[in-house]
């Protein structure tokens, strides 16, 4: 990267799951906009220093922030270490997420509970800590990543499809308790592409899902980040689904 951003803001966006796919084209779209990037990941410490390296380059600051997110002392201790260095956080990107698909019959009780406690729990935990910190503040934002599968179901995935749909529920429903304390809340629904994780599922289930959007192709990552920090930066909306591709709800 060779262009250097001026600075001029003090604001602070924390995205969860930032190392990789979209949530690192997130992350890269808020520092380009000069925002102070908390980065966080659980395993991908070589992809998260390649991340912060990336932002360093363009002259804003970042912190890496090692922390599952389904354990809430790690939450409360990652939200500690941002207000430490920085004293604020104006944005949370919930993306993390975790997929074991498997269809209903052959799932086990693990394969059931993980996606619930990094998807929806975890996002709860995230929330609530940084939502203390912005009541303080008196503004903040909170984007959710969540899922078409939250609204449609999902064929072997009905872990994931439920957890989003919790994620969507929780979005409105912190909406409607933070808005006393000028804190927005949005659901986002990214739509398919082809990150590593998406890269996962078999050649004609991508082919399918293609055809299932009504201008035959995906949502490009980059102008998918530009919306969601759009939306971020809005004062107006709170408590709102954006659907981010071409697939008809």
């Amino acid at each position: 990267m060779e262009n250097r951003i001026n600075q001029t803001t003090t604001k602070v966006v924390l995205v969860t799951g930032a190392s990789r796919g979209i949530g690192r084209e997130i992350a890269l779209a808020f520092a380009g906009k000069g925002y102070r990037v908390g980065i966080n990941f659980k395993q991908s410490l070589k992809e998260a220093e390649v991340l912060a390296k990336d932002i360093r380059e363009l002259g804003i600051d970042s912190i890496l922030l090692k922390a599952d997110i389904s354990h809430s002392y790690q939450v409360k201790a990652m939200i500690k270490k941002v207000t430490d260095v920085w004293g604020r956080i104006d944005i949370l990107v919930n993306n993390a997420a975790l997929v074991r698909d498997r269809s209903i019959l052959k799932m086990s009780d693990q394969e059931w509970i993980e996606p619930l406690e990094v998807n929806l729990t975890g996002a709860f935990w995230c929330l609530r800590e940084s939502a203390k910190v912005m009541v303080k503040e008196k503004e903040g934002t909170i984007i959710n990543i969540g899922s078409i599968v939250g609204v449609r179901g999902s064929f072997g995935g009905s872990n994931y499809a439920a957890s989003k749909a919790g994620l969507i529920n929780l979005t409105k429903s912190a909406a409607k308790e933070l808005g006393r304390f000028n804190i927005r809340v949005n659901a986002i629904l990214p739509g398919y592409h082809l990150t590593a994780m998406g890269k996962t599922l078999p050649e004609e289930l991508i082919e399918k899902i293609r055809s299932d959007h009504t201008l035959g192709k995906f949502t490009d990552l980059s102008q998918l980040a530009q919306l969601i920090m759009a939306i971020a930066e809005q004062t107006s909306i709170s408590g709102q689904v954006f659907n981010c591709d071409s697939r008809i709800l």
